[in-house]
């Protein structure tokens, strides 16, 4: 009870000075602390009822922590394939047609209309030219020239081959002194015979060729369905059966024009696709996708890797994302209900946000604490250390900021040791 006492007289003592200083006159009217309690200037207190102060704390973690990055995800759904029918110019000899061609185009069948369903690798239009002028004389000419060609080879492989049926009959008549040169001719005439019909073959791969060339800007351009989808689109230029038409080309020694005569649809493509930094997109990832605004989710899998591609290793990139099988199916049924008459079949995504969040690693093996007891004075950050019931201020050196189960944490880079406690204030 002794410190109980002292206390008392300390802060009775107390209140004196500070009457002595608030007062008018001298305090020689009272001559004890009793008269002052008597007097009513000061109230009495029992430092029983003095309670201990209560801090919340919060200790100093090593160990991992994340952070959670909210994603947009935007939706690739269909997909839709423009077939094209694509028209080289050339110039040269044959720059008469260099800015116009020619063609005659059809659709393999009559049933290729818009609405209707085809299937991979059906053949969905074809396109060939008249043979102008120049081509044909070049190819003429190379007609002819091949068939100059074919007649003169007969010829010399039929006196080639006479000429090793005498050779061989000589040696079988020969005298034994003799044998021995009519043998040498006769192999040294198969060997040419040889050598002349590889040089013939190769001369015809040669005629091949420059017909293959001569042929190219004329040839048969045949388009086929890239998957099995709904045609939406047939251009007004080619009609089931055939139609006579003009197309225009780029101007120039070599260009190009694209003709879309159809398109198809692929209702089966399904992507997902998100933007993170490059750290953060694992391939096969399992994400949980949901809708925002909505209590929905599925799972997808990161189904490209950035790490492959050609990209700068800075800034985002993209991934894409496919749905685990069956989650996709479950989760539009489960919008469908949702939603009701609102549902879109055709495009079911048009109402829908959906969101994704990533937990990526921000400090392995490293001092974190609760974001909330790092406070902030004149640009340096400082806590409030609780050692035995003393408070003191601490300046700290902060790093990143993630999460640590639902707590927000920051990295402690100096200034704090594992196990100490600190006061949120």
């Amino acid at each position: 009870m002794l410190h109980k006492r002292l206390l008392f007289i300390a802060l009775c003592a107390f209140m004196i000075i500070l009457l002595g200083a608030c007062v008018n006159g001298p305090m020689a009217n009272f001559d004890s602390v009793e008269d002052l309690i008597d007097e009513g200037v000061i109230a009495p207190f029992d430092p029983e009822y003095l309670q201990p102060v209560e801090h919340n704390l919060v200790q100093v973690i090593r160990g991992n922590f994340h952070h959670n990055m909210d994603l947009s995800v935007s939706v690739e759904f269909p997909r839709t394939y423009h077939l094209h029918f694509s028209v080289e110019s050339f110039s040269g000899n044959w720059s008469s047609i260099t800015t116009t061609a020619h063609d005659h185009g059809h659709f393999s069948g009559i049933s290729i209309r818009t609405g209707h369903a085809v299937s991979e690798g059906d053949e969905i239009a074809s396109l060939t030219f008249t043979v102008p002028e120049p081509i044909a004389i070049a190819r003429h000419s190379l007609q002819l020239e091949r068939a100059q060609f074919e007649s003169d080879f007969a010829q010399d492989r039929q006196n080639r081959q006479q000429y090793i049926a005498n050779l061989q009959l000589e040696l079988e008549l020969a005298p034994e002194g003799e044998w021995e040169i009519l043998a040498l001719r006769l192999e040294r005439a198969e060997l040419h015979y040889r050598q002349f019909m590889i040089n013939s073959e190769n001369r015809r791969r040669q005629f091949d060729d420059r017909l293959e060339n001569i042929n190219a800007p004329i040839e048969t351009e045949v388009l086929y369905s890239p998957v099995t989808g709904i045609v939406s689109f047939t251009t007004q230029h080619f009609a089931p059966g055939y139609l006579r038409d003009v197309v225009q080309v780029h101007m120039g020694a070599s260009g190009h024009l694209g003709r879309r005569v159809a398109s198809i649809v692929d209702r089966e493509y399904k992507y997902f696709v998100i933007e993170a930094p490059l750290y953060a997109l694992r391939y096969g990832s399992v994400l949980e996708i949901f809708r925002q605004g909505g209590e929905q989710t599925f799972l997808a899998q990161i189904a490209t890797d950035p790490l492959t591609a050609n990209i700068a290793r800075s800034g985002t990139a993209s991934a894409r994302l496919i749905p685990l099988e069956g989650e996709l199916e479950r989760f539009l049924a489960e919008v469908e209900y949702e939603f009701g008459d609102l549902f879109v079949h055709e495009d079911p995504f048009s109402n829908i946000s959906l969101r994704t969040r990533i937990s990526v690693p921000r400090g392995m093996d490293t001092l974190f604490l609760d974001r909330r007891a790092i406070m902030e004075d004149n640009h340096r950050h400082f806590v409030m250390v609780y050692d035995y019931g003393a408070v003191g201020r601490r300046y700290v050196e902060i790093g990143s900021s993630g999460t640590y189960g639902a707590l927000m944490v920051t990295e402690i880079l100096a200034g704090l040791n594992p196990g100490q406690w600190v006061v949120i204030p």
